[in-house]
């Protein structure tokens, strides 16, 4: 690697960083706004939401890169114009190729990591979220028992509870249990916890009393206790029992559906579409690149800039995303999966060739 490219490196690789943050941060931001539900719903602190919308920063990266590789390109080439050193490169014999190789270096690295993110890191971080939100959504004391609220479940029980703590601890305990309609009770607490055990989770509560209703005297028993343990486990949510979709699987799942599973059998092109879309990733960081790369130095030098000539590379990057996602959803219904590698595959070898490939000769005009 000689200076020239260590130069056209240095210019690129700053304004790719800034717009992979920038354009993550304004991306990540509308996205982890969607979890503050598990804080105000669920009771979680901030370190669970902090923790989620970390995670959903793989999934961004794996549309972000491409975009941001094209958008490095372009800044890095419209600023050599605006300082004439491009026409300077060219003057001294510098190759459209010479010129374009450390951008295309670095747009490699980027086909990598994108590539990377779709295979493993996007569906092993969207499986943690949803694990998470699962075991969440299935902690009775995190998400149903709030503290100063009373709590009704549809199989007849009642739960009020003065001050709730991390861990399924409860202080001042009021129980009313009638699921059994023939023998309610009513229990009091001055505390509680929830623990697993073999048998299911169980409510153990300490220092109280139970009130039930006497069938032969119709009269109210006051039974005090030291330590008492009611089972929930009718009351607490499954674990575990969720379906991976889409963005949570790896891309041997998704090209092997299972299906004997009814989300895989009602799916399975879907599946299979997706599978082939996260190989065909990488081939979109190049077509990007190659389209940015015509549009500065293809095609004869303007004296009048090279913004509408950025404009338009950027409208038909945003053509080939659209086209692609097109193409990805035919290829469900059809199973022609070919075309889901032939849209970027296509722009890339069209750009290249108008790049790179042969000039033809132009017609001159005969003397009349």
């Amino acid at each position: 690697m000689n200076s020239l490219d260590q130069y056209i490196l240095r210019q690129c690789i700053t304004p790719l960083i800034l717009i992979l943050i920038v354009i993550t941060a304004i991306v990540w931001m509308t996205q982890s706004l969607q979890r503050i539900d598990i804080i105000v719903e669920y009771g979680q602190g901030l370190g669970v939401f902090l923790l989620l919308s970390a995670l959903i920063v793989p999934s961004l990266l794996a549309l972000i890169i491409p975009f941001a590789l094209f958008g490095a390109c372009i800044f890095t080439l419209h600023r050599l114009h605006t300082d004439s050193e491009i026409a300077v490169m060219f003057a001294a014999g510098v190759s459209r190729w010479r010129l374009a190789a450390p951008l295309l270096l670095i747009t490699s690295f980027g086909a990598l990591a994108t590539y990377y993110v779709n295979v493993d890191l996007m569906p092993r971080s969207n499986r943690i979220i949803k694990e998470t939100v699962a075991n969440i959504r299935a902690d009775l004391a995190s998400s149903v028992i709030k503290a100063g609220e009373f709590t009704t479940f549809a199989d007849g029980f009642t739960i009020y509870v003065d001050d709730a703590h991390a861990g399924g601890l409860f202080l001042g305990l009021l129980v009313n249990d009638y699921r059994n309609p023939k023998d309610p009770k009513t229990y009091m607490a001055e505390r509680a916890v929830i623990q697993d055990t073999p048998q299911g989770p169980m409510l153990f509560l300490k220092k109280g009393n139970i009130q039930r209703l006497s069938e032969e005297s119709r009269e109210v028993d006051f039974l005090r206790f030291e330590e008492l343990a009611i089972n929930i486990a009718s009351l607490q949510q499954q674990r575990g029992g969720y379906v991976l979709e889409v963005a949570e699987r790896y891309p041997s799942e998704l090209l092997n559906p299972d299906l004997t599973q009814p989300y895989d059998n009602a799916n399975a092109g879907k599946l299979i579409a997706e599978g082939h879309a996260r190989f065909a990733s990488p081939l979109y960081a190049f077509a990007y690149v190659m389209v940015g790369l015509y549009a500065m130095i293809g095609g004869p030098y303007s004296r009048r800039g090279y913004l509408a000539r950025a404009v338009g590379a950027g409208a038909v990057i945003f053509g080939v995303r659209v086209l692609g996602f097109v193409a990805q959803g035919m290829a469900e219904g059809t199973a022609a999966y070919w075309t889901v590698y032939a849209v970027p595959g296509a722009v890339l070898v069209l750009f290249t060739l108008l790049l790179f490939g042969p000039k033809l000769p132009r017609r001159r005009k005969e003397p009349v």
